[in-house]
């Protein structure tokens, strides 16, 4: 939304201001030497043009000139919002500037000194982002009880009382998730978005707005925001479970803005996002020669237009491709279309998904999970608890997609929650989030669950080796064919090439049905193995695993021995987390695994491992109170005590027993301090206990 619409929603253009955009050394000068009004004329230019980053330099001034001024605070207040959404920075100075309003402000004024009506609802955003749901609904209210009725803000505040009622709703019955954010690796000080992982989970391609090491794109930076270019990057899951450091790809420029939007399943396609155009369209770059190579624009006028693309994925059978625009025609703002590719490889017109998908705000995003059933999607209409949330719609045996639902609380947040993607049984997947505690501006965070995952999906995997270590040849191929009267032309048959930097391949095939595969040199057609086998016909995630050795001189494939044990259709079993939480009395620290309901974890534990789990993850979080202890040298030290009593006595109870020794690994997550100011009300045990617990989850 415009500053039109979010600064003021009644402004007095001045001709005489429009002109070119200063550079910083040009600001720094005038903020020296330029008068007041003019710092004020400056500011309100810059802000109404989107340069906030400039912007924020002279409203520093102007607060140094005068910090009691309405109209002042809330020029900082509101762009403390706007660039960095940091709502308890941008708390106390529009708390100043909503002291004093003034529906017929004057922002080119200097001798202005109330603030506009805005003030109540950016007030009220950052209320809303903290979740003080009440304070957020009385300052909309409020807001909408004194703006002037033409505003397009009150619109945008009876949105939001919305999306509180929802956030209320849905922190009644929050969903248990393990949200991790994934570290120093991945985030930085800088923005880091739109993940797109494997669905083997072995590699996460994300679009960073870092700088460049050699400090190429040090004069590419936006003159509005002060961000670097987009570039894209990857990092790959070593051997010992850690990502490596993330490696940009070859096919960046430093002067150029480009951001993942999708992978395919075989990774030798990456689509784009590139402004290159103006409105922003979707581009691909295709891996050959062991490397991502130059960018193309994907030619085809049903989804690239004149308009706004802004995100694009194929699922991944390729048959069906997703993607964002806000052309003509469709619910308002962007929407979220779908095609079908035809029988010559083309895309075919595409059809806006509906009133039950699309809303008068915006949708983003869509991503398909490997059934092809699962759309996840984000919406910043009513069923979003504030900014972006991931909402997920289920295809009906009618064709038809059901009435999405929001993914739940805390799996989304009150600030912008976008761009989910997932691997393949859809238990684990990667976010965009823009909450507190971050690295930068956004962050990607890793989000694990035991309740989206996908059922009745047959998923063929595995891995193809050369004999002499030789570099797979790239036109090696697997036909699918299915004997099915009632399926598509697309099930019937498909194609699939194994992935090149280490051969593993992967696809979603139908449970209950008989296919026939053909390893086959794509180049001259000529076959080098067939076989045969049929999926299990019940409604569990099944696996069907292959390891091949090809040999490239005689173009023949061979299988093995010791894995013609794992050719069988594997059923993969989804255990559920088992989890606990003890809320300790002041200074306490210690439990029994022999009573209570830590006895019945741990046995539920057993159970599962008697049940055939191989192993256990059992994550340790421990937190103590601000109130001051008087055993322990300081409330962090009991915090780890408890973590730590419960990590000893948990190995201890495993190990002794031989049949589960070394199946149990037990993890220490957090150990930290945490709840209310102590003010001296030690015995006011419903505000302080919360934050004396020690809690487990399996994984």
């Amino acid at each position: 939304m415009s500053f039109k619409s979010t600064f003021l929603c009644f402004l007095f253009l001045c001709p005489t201001l429009l002109f070119g955009q200063l550079t910083d050394e040009q600001v720094l000068k005038m903020i020296q030497t330029g008068s007041e009004t003019k710092l004020v004329t400056e500011n309100s230019r810059m802000i109404q043009d989107g340069y906030f980053y400039q912007a924020e330099m002279i409203a520093d001034k102007l607060i140094s000139l005068n910090g009691s001024s309405p109209n002042y605070n809330y020029r900082k207040g509101y762009l403390v919002l706007k660039v960095r959404k940091d709502a308890n920075q941008a708390i106390p100075f529009l708390e100043v500037a909503a002291s004093k309003i003034d529906p017929n402000f004057d922002m080119y004024s200097s001798n202005e000194k109330s603030a506009p009506t805005d003030a109540l609802f950016h007030l009220a955003e950052c209320y809303h982002l903290n979740e003080n749901i009440a304070k957020a609904k009385e300052l909309y209210q409020e807001f909408i009880n004194t703006s002037r009725s033409k505003s397009e803000l009150i619109e945008v505040a009876q949105l939001r009382l919305a999306q509180l009622d929802q956030l209320a709703l849905l922190k009644q019955a929050p969903v248990k998730i393990e949200l991790t954010n994934m570290g120093n690796n991945f985030n930085s000080q800088y923005a880091e978005f739109s993940p797109v992982v494997s669905l083997d989970g072995s590699a996460i391609f994300f679009t960073s707005q870092r700088p460049w090491e050699n400090g190429e794109t040090e004069l590419m930076r936006s003159p509005a925001t002060n961000a670097y270019p987009e570039d894209v990057y990857v990092s790959y899951l070593s051997n010992d479970s850690t990502w490596n450091a993330p490696k940009r790809l070859e096919f960046c420029e430093a002067q150029r803005n480009e951001a993942t939007m999708a992978v395919s399943t075989d990774e030798r396609r990456i689509y784009l996002y590139e402004d290159i155009t103006g409105s922003g369209d979707v581009y691909f770059s295709d891996f050959y020669l062991n490397k991502f190579n130059g960018i193309s624009l994907l030619e085809n006028t049903n989804i690239n237009t004149e308009f706004w693309e802004t995100h694009f994925m194929v699922s991944q059978d390729g048959s069906l491709a997703f993607f964002s625009s806000d052309r003509p025609g469709g619910f308002g703002g962007r929407d979220i279309y779908m095609c079908k590719k035809g029988s010559d490889g083309s895309w075919g017109t595409p059809l806006n998904l509906g009133p039950k998908i699309n809303t008068k705000n915006d949708e983003d995003a869509p991503f398909l999970s490997i059934d092809n059933k699962q759309l996840y999607f984000a919406s910043n209409g009513e069923k979003s608890i504030g900014g972006f949330d991931i909402l997920v719609s289920t295809l009906q045996e009618n064709g038809i997609w059901n009435e999405p639902t929001n993914v739940g609380y805390p799996f989304n947040s009150t600030y912008d929650d976008i761009y989910y993607t997932t691997t393949v049984d859809g238990l684990r997947g990667y976010v965009t989030s823009f909450r507190p505690g971050g690295n930068g501006e956004k962050d990607i965070y890793e989000i694990k669950n035991d309740f989206l995952g996908v059922k009745n999906i047959a998923v063929f995997k595995g891995i193809i080796k050369t004999t002499d270590g030789s570099t797979l040849p790239e036109d090696f191929a697997m036909n699918f064919k299915l004997s099915c009267d009632e399926c598509s032309d697309s099930e019937k048959s498909k194609l699939l090439f194994p992935r090149l930097r280490d051969g593993m391949f992967m696809t979603g095939i139908q449970p209950c049905k008989t296919y026939r595969i053909t390893y086959f040199n794509a180049t001259d057609n000529q076959t080098m193995y067939e076989e045969v086998f049929t999926t299990k016909c019940d409604e569990a995630y099944q696996e069907i695993y292959r390891e091949l050795l090809l040999d490239v001189p005689t173009r023949t494939i061979s299988v093995p021995k010791d894995t013609i044990k794992e050719i069988d259709t594997v059923t993969v079993i989804a255990y559920k987390n088992v989890e606990f939480m003890h809320y300790f009395d002041y200074n306490k620290n210690k439990l029994s695994t022999a009573k209570g309901d830590l006895k019945i974890f741990v046995k539920d534990v057993e159970k599962q491992l008697s049940e055939g789990r191989k192993n256990v993850t059992i994550n340790v979080y421990s937190s103590a109170s601000r109130v001051p202890t008087k055993n322990y040298e300081s409330n962090e030290k009991l915090a780890t005590i408890r973590a730590e009593n419960m990590k000893y006595d948990l190995q201890n109870y495993f190990e002794s027993n031989p049949a589960f020794k070394g199946k149990v690994n037990v993890v220490i997550v957090t150990a930290i301090v945490d709840g209310p100011e102590y003010t001296n009300d030690a015995k006011n045990k419903p505000k302080y206990k919360p934050y004396q617990f020690v809690g487990l989850k399996t994984e």
